[in-house]
């Protein structure tokens, strides 16, 4: 299969213009694959949202000139050059992306700015790092472009960097000695352009800016820079493919940059040149304006593909076609639809919490989110995202299914943002062939899947089934971690517990949880009195009984099948098989610790580099089973459970400020963890915020852990389910929420409810819930007296209210109100 690069992007999607036509995974649901289809035949994509008031979102009900007071309250703002910006991990750079095309902005310099380009689908090998974290397969960086004022000095004060979280731009002030240069840089949503729109104060001199394009330092991958006829820069790129038995994926990247509406007055290079770099000159007299454009083109299949791949020369000519295309109508047309995907991302949902610490966390982690994925993008976002500046990231940026990939999805769909898990649905579901045929081999039912992987097997054919192997063999299988399969699938089991996509259910999930039960009920062993998960892992590198997670995801995946067996009408004669499994199944291991019972990481631990069962200071896998992400647990559940994880959490004092794997791997995870616990709230607010402190960078408004990437973005969740929670078939509003703090949210309850409500005063009013699917709504009442009354469109609607529990039958599209 082969697939192409060169993006559309719809309403809240961005969609890949020649992967339908030549073979290209496009899963996603129904609607999804309508949008894509209707985007690719419409070719060029209008304003998302046209016509829409400029207030009030009629879908969510909310102020888009509230949002946009708040978000420019947590901007990321400097007022001197960015430093660490070129890294093999998560950089400190501004950031701007539209799912495929990632752009770090940052220098070193105040005279000029740096723009490094990264592609979702640009992956190869990474075999000439050093690092001794380099994985072999690797997502790589395209190259470059510098802005520069050529011989300026810089002037003593006046420089700045601003991302605008609203308008999703970065603005960078070149404050020199006789001029002041301002440049707004954002990437388009409608195709693969980076778009820098340049003036200089009036008044100031003249200034005689360079734009460079410069390929990595790396020449192991086949590359070439240039200019044509005076009017382009161009850079191409090639993987390491041809020849090396290791990398499956071939992969090929452009881009093409010039002056909208005017000319270099010089380049350097030619249409030939296999140089590393190449430079176009342009003056900007005081008080005017130009406009840089950046067009991008990749490719990437099968090295076994029989299909003809377009040359490098071939995709540059593609990207220079397009870029002197560009005018000033285009970037007009492109600058509207960007401004409205992103007031359209603004609006699906909100938090106000009055703490503008929170606030700054979760914005600016909501930004990383719909920056770094987007339905139909080639592929799902890496460790780093798009945002590469050298050829050796850090464990190759590949998906790792052990916790990270997963993160980054935490928040989102609570946060009404479901669609922006397409690419990563796609890669999961399209991954199953393969690893079920390792899981066949090792003599196992059902499909277990490895820790860590790329995204090559998009761009392959599937292959058959293989049958079962007559004997099992556990060493055999994808990973020492068997929970990494049901892992993967928890974004895609929230997708159809958030949006209740019938369609969904049928065709996609149910079909993978059916091979996700197989493995658990095969993988278990009866020691005469209960099912136990032995040679598995809890961290890397184990051989362990009963891990924690294993129970936990085990549990999650049988419960899901017996609700949605009986949604569908099938498998019922499986119900009393999966109701005994459940009922037989190990209980969560749990031990003393001073003197109270704390959950286990697992039964048994057989791992020389983690001999204790129990780990203060380190990341609480010990509850992600059956806390969170695992959700077989949460306020209102079994007192029990909650007590061992309340015990659990005070006995570890693992809260991302110190030392080891509670900053490490654990900041997605121990603060949600506690929310769905039940921590005290004033506290975990304290706890939450010192935390973020702690690993924040200030370039970027962002927090970093030493154990990953982007996915600290997913404790987007602990905000979420701090102000409300849908576990157990119930909406909490305010479960864990400082009763002297005011807020106010709105948020998508599982159900797809999205759910409104404020606390004032320690009181809530009222609570608004529309229905996005249809089906009953279950709230748990935020007052006393435990009475209720609901209301739509100012009409009453049968109740019933029973153990401070309001219920009701709703109407998909219909908005309730529900009062005292």
């Amino acid at each position: 299969m082969a697939t192409n690069g060169n993006a559309r992007i719809g309403r809240r999607a961005l969609i890949g213009g020649a992967a339908a036509g030549v073979g290209a995974v496009l899963v996603g649901t129904a609607a999804e694959q309508a949008s894509a289809a209707g985007s690719r035949s419409a070719g060029v994509v209008g304003a998302v949202g046209a016509g829409r008031a400029a207030g009030t979102s009629a879908a969510s009900g909310i102020s888009w000139p509230a949002v946009q007071a708040q978000l420019a309250a947590v901007n990321p703002h400097v007022t001197k050059p960015i430093s660490g910006v070129v890294t093999n991990k998560y950089t400190t750079g501004m950031l701007l992306g539209n799912g495929d095309l990632g752009v770090v902005v940052g220098d070193s310099s105040a005279t000029q700015q740096t723009f490094a380009f990264g592609k979702s689908d640009f992956w190869g090998d990474d075999r000439k790092s050093t690092s001794p974290l380099s994985w072999q397969n690797s997502i790589l960086p395209i190259g470059k472009l510098t802005v520069a004022a050529s011989g300026a000095s810089a002037a003593s004060s006046g420089y700045s960097m601003t991302t605008d979280l609203a308008g999703a731009a970065v603005t960078t002030v070149l404050a020199l000695s006789n001029a002041t240069v301002t440049m707004k840089s954002w990437t388009a949503d409608n195709d693969s352009v980076l778009i820098t729109q340049l003036s200089s104060k009036s008044g100031s001199s003249s200034v005689t800016l360079a734009a460079t394009v410069t390929l990595p330092v790396d020449k192991a991958y086949p590359s070439g820079s240039g200019s044509i006829n005076g009017t382009q820069l161009w850079l191409t790129r090639q993987n390491n493919s041809s020849g090396n038995g290791n990398v499956s994926l071939q992969a090929t990247a452009a881009s093409a940059t010039q002056l909208v509406g005017a000319k270099f007055t010089k380049t350097s290079g030619t249409k030939t040149s296999s140089q590393t770099s190449a430079t176009g000159t342009f003056t900007l007299a005081g008080g005017a304006t130009a406009t840089l454009v950046t067009v991008f083109r990749s490719h990437a299949q099968d090295v076994s593909d029989p299909t003809t791949a377009p040359t490098p020369t071939q995709l540059r000519d593609q990207a220079v076609s397009a870029a002197a295309a560009v005018d000033a109508s285009w970037v007009s047309s492109a600058a509207g639809t960007h401004a409205a995907f992103w007031q359209d991302f603004w609006t699906q949902s909100n938090v106000v919490v009055g703490d503008s610490q929170l606030e700054a966390y979760y914005f600016n982690a909501q930004y990383v989110l719909g920056s770094a994925t987007r339905s139909g993008a080639p592929t799902a976002p890496s460790l780093w995202a798009q945002w590469l500046t050298n050829d050796t990231p850090n464990w190759g940026g590949r998906y790792f299914l052990n916790y990270n990939e997963e993160a980054l999805y935490y928040g989102a769909f609570s946060s009404n943002h479901a669609d922006l898990s397409e690419p990563y649905r796609r890669v999961i579901y399209n991954e199953v062939p393969w690893q079920r045929n390792t899981t066949h081999g090792a003599g196992y039912q059902g499909t277990a899947f490895q820790r860590s992987m790329t995204p090559f097997h998009l761009y392959e054919k599937q292959p058959a089934t293989a049958p079962v192997a007559s004997t099992k063999d556990y060493t055999k299988l994808p990973a020492d971690q068997k929970s990494n399969a049901t892992f993967a699938a928890l974004p895609l089991i929230w997708h159809w517990e958030y949006t209740r996509d019938t369609a969904y259910l049928q065709t996609q999930l149910y079909p993978l949880l059916k091979e996700l039960d197989a493995f658990w009920r095969d993988f278990a062993v009866w020691d005469g009195k209960r099912w136990v998960f032995e040679h598995s892992s809890a961290h890397e590198g184990g051989d362990d009984t009963n891990p924690n997670l294993d129970l936990g995801f085990a549990r999650k995946v049988v419960n899901t099948l017996l609700e949605t067996s009986a949604i569908l009408g099938v498998d019922a004669n499986m119900q009393s098989t999966w109701q005994s499994f459940l009922a037989k199944l190990s209980a969560y291991p749990t031990g003393t610790y001073n003197g109270v019972t704390v959950f286990y990481t697992a039964e048994v631990i057989n791992n020389p580099s983690l001999p204790d069962k129990f780990e203060p200071g380190n990341q609480p896998i010990n509850m992600e089973g059956v806390i969170f992400p695992g959700e077989q647990c949460s306020i209102g559940g079994d007192a029990n459970l909650l007590q061992y994880a309340i015990n659990s959490l005070t006995q570890m004092n693992s809260w991302g400020v110190t030392s080891g794997g509670n900053s490490n791997n654990g900041f997605p995870k121990e603060f949600t963890i506690a929310a769905r616990a039940g921590w005290p709230a004033d506290d975990l607010v304290d706890k939450f915020k010192a935390s973020i402190a702690y690993l924040w960078r200030a370039g970027n408004d962002t927090d970093f852990q030493g154990g990953g990437g982007i996915e600290t973005s997913g404790s987007i969740e602990t905000l979420n389910s701090m102000l409300m929670q849908s576990e157990g078939g119930a909406i909490r509003v305010f479960p864990c929420w400082p009763t002297s703090q005011d807020a106010s949210f709105t948020l998508l309850a599982k159900g797809a409810f999205l759910v409104n409500s404020a606390v004032s005063g320690g009181t809530v009013a009222s609570v608004g819930i529309t229905s996005q699917a249809g089906g009953n709504a279950t709230l748990v009442l935020p007052w006393t007296g435990g009475t209720a009354t609901v209301t739509a469109d100012g009409t009453s609607v049968p109740v019933t209210v029973s153990g401070g529990r309001a219920t009701f039958a709703t109407t998909a599209g219909t908005t309730y109100k529900v009062t005292p």
